[in-house]
């Protein structure tokens, strides 16, 4: 007797498991979108003795670097960049060049800080990593936990707010709130979003949504009982020891290189979004955080190679997102064997980039107060260092 029910104890549990998968393969299923591609083996990440952070470059590459972005004035006449380099076993690479505010005449100097717009996306997606480590959050937590007043809000992941496969409204898309110099609070830029249906039903397609990230971070605050900026600053500023990066504070800071369109300045607020892009700092901060990130000072390698175990197709050919972090497929883009991981950003009048190149191990953080596209020069720059 006592047999028979040991095995029907076992049948039980089974068929659990085997609901179980089916569900979760029926939610996989459930994407209607493009093809999404291959993850990369977590072999592909750095080791942590591949940077020496405290060794600048002093060679002939140091002058091409240099030389290089002078090239990019003088062609763009660019209003400012900042921009690090990490390459293995050699040290680093970085400039502050340009102004903070043209029509003022203030130019950029070491303790200048520049925007990373969506680039934060990334710092967000690490915090939220770091607590699923902890226990303190889940990927397959339901968004109703904290917000049950959304659409959809029983049925959306927290997976899904960070691959961008939610379906909510991102506030960006609002056409006042996107021309519009007002400050908005998260609260108030939630029920922009609010006030929009859903794009689609969850896990059904991919669409970027700023609204997404901002939530995520307003989670993050709700889960530790602090403030985004306090977390960023003790989870991952203190223990790396930056000394540039932060939160945007609602009052923009006079060291801030402001966006500029040729020589207008550009006013923008850059504190409300939150965790879909508020942070500013140098490259040099940018790229140290990601060095970490990649070799598991944050996280575990493990968790950081789980971000990109669903990479969907993006706007552009050979972009694909996964769970706050991107890649660049190259083969799609020139027909190169180039492969990035990492995340981009900008508004209109301010591009940015923070990169590891998978062939070379070069990390590359690049933020330029103007329209210029960051991925281009980082592409200019790598080619420097592969000859």
């Amino acid at each position: 007797m006592k047999k028979r029910n040991s095995i029907l104890r076992s049948l039980i549990v089974l068929l659990i498991f085997s609901c179980v998968a089916e569900t979760k393969l029926f939610a996989q299923n459930k994407y209607k979108g493009g093809s999404k591609h291959t993850q990369p083996s977590i072999d592909i990440l750095p080791k942590s003795t591949d940077y020496i952070l405290d060794q600048r470059l002093e060679d002939a590459l140091e002058t091409r670097l240099n030389q290089k972005i002078e090239e990019l004035f003088d062609k763009h006449k660019v209003a400012g960049i900042t921009a690090t380099v990490l390459i293995p076993e050699k040290g680093y690479w970085e400039i502050n060049k340009g102004f903070i505010s043209k029509a003022d005449n203030i130019i950029v100097e070491e303790t200048s800080v520049f925007y990373w717009a969506s680039v934060g996306k990334l710092i967000t997606s690490t915090l939220i990593h770091k607590l699923i480590e902890e226990d303190k959050l889940s990927l397959d937590d339901k968004l109703s936990k904290w917000y049950p007043d959304i659409q959809n809000a029983k049925k959306i992941t927290i997976e899904q707010l960070l691959n961008h496969t939610n379906g909510i409204y991102s506030f960006n898309a609002d056409s006042t709130v996107h021309y519009s110099k007002k400050h908005y609070s998260p609260n108030e830029l939630l029920e922009v979003s609010k006030a929009h249906k859903n794009l689609f039903k969850p896990g059904e397609y991919w669409s970027y949504t700023n609204t997404g990230y901002m939530l995520l971070a307003l989670i993050l605050e709700k889960v530790e009982s602090k403030t985004f900026e306090l977390i960023v600053q003790e989870r991952i500023v203190e223990p790396l020891n930056l000394k540039s990066l932060k939160v945007a504070p609602k009052k923009l800071p006079s060291n801030l290189a402001l966006a500029h369109n040729k020589d207008t300045v550009i006013p923008k607020d850059s504190s409300g979004p939150m965790g879909a892009g508020n942070i500013i700092g140098n490259s040099k901060d940018m790229a140290v955080f990601l060095s970490a990130l990649l070799t598991g000072e944050i996280i575990s390698t493990e968790m950081v190679s789980s971000m990109m175990k669903d990479l969907y197709p993006m706007f552009d050919n050979g972009q694909y997102y996964g769970e706050g972090i991107m890649l660049y497929d190259f083969n799609e883009i020139n027909n190169t064997e180039t492969v990035w991981i990492g995340h981009s950003g900008g508004t209109e009048n301010y591009k940015a980039v923070l990169l590891f190149d998978i062939e070379s191990k070069v990390i590359m953080a690049i933020s330029i107060n103007e329209n210029i596209p960051a991925e281009a020069v980082a592409l200019k720059l790598i080619g420097l260092i592969y000859e």
